[in-house]
């Protein structure tokens, strides 16, 4: 066990150090007083007389403190070791000091991070977060079929289902890629279009006018070329979007049904009026956007 310091030479080390601290502010009062007005004998020997009598305090206290490390207290051993933050402290580098400081920085960050962290963790284990007491029960995992590789029999099937569903819409069948079916529809005399599909999936549709052919020169299914009139490209993008929106996995029949019933809307493309502003035509466009829920048409501008 390490020996306690003696009491008496502590507190007689304090006082010597209190005495050095007063003397050497009266001698820097003398100084000041002495700067203001001219030198004489008497300030002199005041000045002088400070200075002895600091400088004597000054051998008292260094006799005390080597009394009082010499008797009760010992110097720490072995080397002092210093991190490479500590050296990189004492580079005088004004732009080293700086980097000192921001590594502090950082690393105060960081402590408080994974305090903050561990906090959360010991809160988050707990049940406080959970909506009731009953133990959850763990849902069966039922694989998704996105019904991408079934025979065309099958397309054909659902097809002929849209068929007896939409009367007004003409549908053509061909298969210009293999068993992946490409859709060529005609809404009464009001637009075509041409959706293909892989499987069941739909993966594109274009929209063009009641007057564009659906195959290009070569007599073969256009599958790309857009539409010349301005009005079937916002319809175009619109399909596509309505297509993201009533993709449903493992229920791809519902998707393809619901899709065919959103596009069967726009046989009014040119009579309905906007639901908003109850005007046909808005910026030169008639109503190009069908909500797809109560399939309402719409302006592009006053669509909700």
């Amino acid at each position: 066990m390490a020996e306690l310091p003696n009491i008496e030479n502590l507190y007689s080390t304090l006082k010597s150090l209190r005495v050095v601290r007063h003397c050497f502010s009266n001698f820097l009062d003398s100084l000041s007083e002495g700067s203001k007005c001219d030198k004489e004998d008497g300030n002199e020997t005041a000045n002088q007389k400070s200075l002895n009598n600091l400088r004597m305090h000054v051998r008292e206290l260094e006799q005390n403190i080597h009394n009082l490390t010499s008797s009760s207290i010992n110097p720490p051993g072995g080397p002092n070791v210093m991190s490479n933050i500590d050296v990189l402290s004492l580079d005088p580098s004004p732009d080293k000091l700086n980097l000192y400081h921001q590594l502090l920085d950082c690393y105060t960050w960081i402590d408080k991070v994974s305090s903050y962290s561990g906090m959360v963790h010991s809160i988050c284990s707990g049940s406080y977060l959970k909506r009731s007491s009953m133990p959850a029960i763990r849902k069966r995992h039922v694989p998704i079929i996105y019904d991408a590789n079934v025979v065309p029999q099958t397309v054909d099937i659902h097809i002929q289902n849209i068929k007896s569903r939409f009367p007004d819409m003409t549908l053509n069948v061909v298969r210009p890629l293999g068993s992946n079916a490409v859709l060529q529809v005609t809404l009464g005399r009001v637009l075509k279009a041409v959706v293909f599909f892989r499987g069941l999936l739909i993966e594109g549709v274009v929209v063009r006018a009641y007057n564009e052919p659906h195959t290009d020169e070569d007599g073969k299914v256009d599958l790309y070329r857009p539409s010349q009139y301005k009005v079937f490209q916002k319809v175009t993008d619109n399909a596509n979007a309505a297509m993201l929106h009533f993709f449903t996995p493992g229920s791809v029949d519902i998707t393809v049904r619901s899709f065919f019933t959103w596009l069967n809307s726009f046989s009014n493309l040119f009579t309905e009026v906007c639901k908003k502003c109850n005007y046909h035509v808005r910026h030169n466009y008639p109503p190009t956007w069908r909500e797809f829920r109560t399939l309402q048409a719409f302006h592009e501008e006053c669509r909700p």
